[in-house]
C-alpha cells in the first residue's frame, strides 16, 4: 500500500561562458555547447564541478570535457517536490456494485 511521501530533488541550470567543444579524436573539434547557452545537471554533477573538477561525457563521436570556469558564476537553482499520497472515494460497505 502507498503510504503518504515526498520526493525532492535540485536541478541547476548553469549558462556557458566559454565554448564546450566535442573532441572526436580528429584535428577539428566541433563546438557542443555556444556561449549563452543553458545545461541542466543535478545536484551531484554540481557538486563535482563547483569542487574544481572537470567533468567527462560521452557524445555520439567522441566526448566532451567541462568546468566550473566554463559557466558563468551565478547559477540557476530549481528544487522540485513529488508528493504521493493515498485519498478515499468515499464508498459505503453496503452497496452493491451494479
Amino acid at each position: 500500500m502507498l503510504k503518504d511521501r515526498a520526493m525532492k530533488h535540485k536541478e541547476f541550470k548553469l549558462t556557458v561562458k566559454n565554448d564546450i567543444f566535442e573532441d572526436a579524436g580528429y584535428d577539428r573539434k566541433a563546438v557542443r555547447y555556444q556561449a549563452g547557452d543553458v545545461i541542466t545537471v543535478d545536484e551531484t554533477t554540481f557538486d563535482i564541478i563547483q569542487s574544481g573538477n572537470t567533468i567527462e561525457r560521452p557524445t555520439r563521436q567522441g566526448f566532451i570535457r567541462f568546468n566550473k570556469y566554463d559557466f558563468l558564476n551565478e547559477v540557476e537553482v530549481t528544487t522540485v517536490t513529488v508528493e504521493y499520497s493515498i485519498r478515499k472515494l468515499g464508498q459505503r460497505n453496503n452497496k452493491k456494485v451494479s
